[in-house]
């Protein structure tokens, strides 16, 4: 069973701090006639980096710039050292687990000197009933609820003394289309997406199935992150958003087909390469953008940064997300 380290990261917190005064051990060089990317100068901490969507992720932040922080479970994630030209911070880590986080976190302070963009990635999924044996549900909770909501909640609060301490940061949490459809809460238009398979039907209700109470659960509670720490951070410059895209190329995916999908499936999904472009116009919003929003990203849509939606949620009549 999962345990929350709380000493442990109350004073990683505190000590981070440490860190955060000035970048160090990252000086980005530009030479004459070279185009600056959109960060240089920055560094981006992605988790889940090794396949998939994180490793889209990874290497488009790294394109504009950035100097790169990426864990993973896998071991794979140590390739981006070499794959890419800007620096790059790579260690086998579980984000579930709040030792694993401190020293990553940590020891990324130590080479960069802060971090500026997070970008909460990893994730796991699994088939999930309410009536499975206990013991499978409880296993199935600490992995999905571990990895999805614990992972992304023990990374924002690792990051976030620093952020506040420099008046500047960005956290993008990676949620998905169980929580934001192309018909709930807004209904889009498929005028411009006659592909998409709820175009000629009824609006596209929330949520996954009845085999995905854990994944949903996990995913939702997401909502209540974003929706907190954008409010609670935004005097200090911070934007928090998150993504919620549908079916996506990648290694969650594929598992879920057994890793055996077919053409006719394959072609139907969106680009993790797509979604991460989709991800810097996010960041190229700057201080001034959006904050606290859900940013969905539906099948059969043009992939594009959609405007800035009012908030679906009102609490005495005053827009709270």
């Amino acid at each position: 069973m999962l345990t929350c380290q709380i000493d442990d990261i109350c004073g990683f917190i505190a000590n981070s701090r440490r860190f955060s005064k000035s970048h160090v051990g990252f000086e980005s060089l530009t030479l004459p006639g070279e185009i600056m990317g959109l960060l240089d100068g920055k560094v981006a901490l992605v988790t889940g980096a090794a396949v998939g969507l994180g490793n889209a992720f990874a290497r488009a932040l790294a394109a504009e710039g950035a100097a790169l922080a990426v864990c993973d479970v896998r071991p794979e994630i140590s390739e981006l050292v070499d794959e890419l030209t800007v620096p790059v911070f790579a260690r086998q880590a579980d984000v579930s687990r709040s030792g694993d986080v401190q020293h990553f976190v940590e020891a990324s302070l130590q080479r960069f000197g802060a971090i500026d963009v997070l970008v909460n990635n990893a994730g796991s999924w699994a088939l999930s009933l309410p009536d499975d044996p206990i013991d499978k549900s409880l296993s199935d909770y600490e992995k999905l609820v571990g990895t999805n909501l614990r992972g992304l909640f023990l990374f924002g609060r690792a990051v976030m003394p620093g952020m506040i301490e420099r008046g500047t940061g960005e956290i993008i949490n990676i949620s998905t289309d169980h929580v934001q459809t192309c018909g709930t809460p807004f209904e889009l238009s498929h005028d411009d997406a006659p592909g998409c398979a709820w175009a000629n039907e009824p609006p596209r209700t929330t949520g996954g199935d009845e085999a995905m109470d854990l994944y949903d659960a996990s995913k939702w509670g997401i909502n209540g992150l974003t929706l907190a720490w954008s409010q609670a951070l935004a005097e200090y410059g911070i934007r928090v958003n998150a993504l919620c895209m549908g079916a996506t190329d990648s290694h969650m995916l594929r598992s879920f087909f057994n890793f055996q999908p077919t053409a006719e499936d394959v072609a139907g999904w969106m680009k993790a390469a797509d979604i991460a472009r989709l991800m810097i116009d996010l960041l190229r919003e700057g201080p001034e953008g959006r904050t606290g929003e859900n940013i969905g990203i539906a099948m059969g849509h043009p992939i594009v940064l959609p405007p800035s939606r009012p908030s679906p949620y009102v609490i005495l009549g005053e827009s709270v997300y």
